[in-house]
């Protein structure tokens, strides 16, 4: 995409999963890219500091440090940071609540003082919360754990300091993006998980009846629809669900899972977790596909061998 070329970029959060395929791929293009992340649930091996590229460790709710970032004018922001999962949310939502919230608005109000082009807010597809049918952005937000209520937040903070001091913004709302660079570990999504298990051999836990279904979207997909509502004109001051239209049950993930590595391991059920009570998840993304002319490509088995390829490698 020719609008990133030599821009000045900063990425919070961008040595996590998005955050890393984000940044690579804006350094394909020719931007100039700064990460600021605490490497608290990311791996900061992930990147690399060369010429282009500038990472910074540090806290997103500490002023000097934000002070500090912010001696560079940026013409993007992506704001990806965030303290992840609902299962942590519910354990220490106080927490949640100073990262995903406050953090969010430490950074909007430095934003706002440069005036990007855009301040990209990457949300999350869990504000929906229990919903009897398809979901769009009209959709009424229900959200059912700390985290979800965090990002819901943030997103009023993103339109708050539009109105205050004419910051535009875009707000993506992710659908359970997976592959390279997802780790596996508590609190983590549910595939690098199911692949760490499936690759030792281990039985699979499944926390319900497996017939859950979620919007599992593949990481090249989530980024592609991010940088197309980052560049296009429509997109500002708009909302966006990015996943795949489809929806995927829990079960058929690991058995795909299971199938790809040619495992021995067993599927196991256990109760499921009370925070963890929405049965099916499938986004509408028409309005991504023809405003932004998103169109996601990879599909579910395709992505899993992918994901599966790159732990090889890895």
């Amino acid at each position: 995409m020719k609008n990133f070329k030599n821009q000045i970029i900063l990425v919070t959060g961008g040595t996590g999963a998005v955050g890393t395929n984000l940044v690579k791929k804006l350094l394909d293009y020719g931007a100039k890219v700064t990460v600021l992340d605490d490497f608290s649930q990311s791996n900061k091996n992930n990147l690399e500091n060369t010429e282009k590229l500038s990472i910074i460790k540090g806290d997103i709710n500490n002023k000097k440090v934000l002070k500090k970032v912010f001696e560079k004018k940026y013409d993007y922001v992506f704001h990806l940071a965030a303290r992840f999962a609902n299962e942590l949310s519910v354990k220490n939502p106080v927490e949640d609540l100073h990262v995903n919230a406050e953090g969010t608005l430490q950074v909007l109000l430095f934003a706002s003082k440069q005036k990007p082009k855009r301040f990209v807010y990457s949300s999350s597809s869990s504000l929906y919360g229990n919903q009897k049918s398809v979901i769009n952005e009209n959709t009424k937000p229900n959200p059912s754990t700390p985290y979800a209520v965090s990002k819901l937040t943030g997103e009023y903070y993103c339109k708050a300091i539009h109105e205050l001091y004419g910051l535009n913004y875009t707000i993506v709302r992710l659908s359970n993006s997976y592959g390279p660079f997802d780790p596996s570990g508590k609190y983590r999504n549910v595939i690098p998980n199911f692949f760490q298990r499936a690759l030792t051999n281990r039985n699979i836990i499944i926390t319900g009846t497996g017939n859950e279904t979620r919007d599992f979207t593949f990481v090249d997909d989530t980024v592609n629809g991010i940088l197309l509502a980052t560049s296009s004109t429509k997109g500002k001051n708009e909302t966006f669900n990015l996943g795949t239209g489809k929806e995927t049950s829990i079960k058929e993930i690991v058995k795909n899972i299971i199938n790809i590595t040619n495992s021995r391991s067993k599927i196991v059920f256990k109760s499921q977790r009370s925070f963890d009570h929405i049965k099916k998840r499938k986004m509408n993304i028409s309005k991504a596909q023809k405003l932004i002319g998103y169109n996601p490509k990879i599909k579910i088995n395709e992505g899993l061998t992918k994901t599966y390829d790159w732990l090889l490698k890895n």
